[in-house]
């Protein structure tokens, strides 16, 4: 677990203020990247999640997921909550490089 939090510091930028003040202009700028970002990966998360159901319904043929979540089926709810998930950290580790 050590070995997560060193991985995760090493990513993060430096903390120290610089001396001559604070550049609110670089903080915006910031921002403006981390509101793009967003944007990207809610648009790639749109596009990866419907492409994912179809995926999964087409493995598995002889069940009828929305029918079965439909009757409240949680072994398939926790299923396809895990396809989509394992999506997501796939199109997150995209994003990232």
């Amino acid at each position: 677990m050590t070995w997560l939090w060193i991985t995760i510091a090493q990513q993060l930028p430096p903390f120290a203020i610089p001396s001559g003040g604070t550049d609110y202009g670089r903080i915006l700028l910031n921002a403006v990247f981390l509101l793009f970002w967003v944007v990207v990966a809610g648009i790639a998360f749109a596009i990866m999640a419907p492409i994912a159901m179809r995926v999964f319904n087409r493995v598995t043929p002889g069940i009828d997921e929305m029918e079965e979540l439909k009757k409240g089926n949680m072994a398939v709810a926790l299923v396809q909550a895990a396809t989509i998930l394992a999506m997501a950290v796939l199109v997150l580790a995209v994003v990232l490089k």
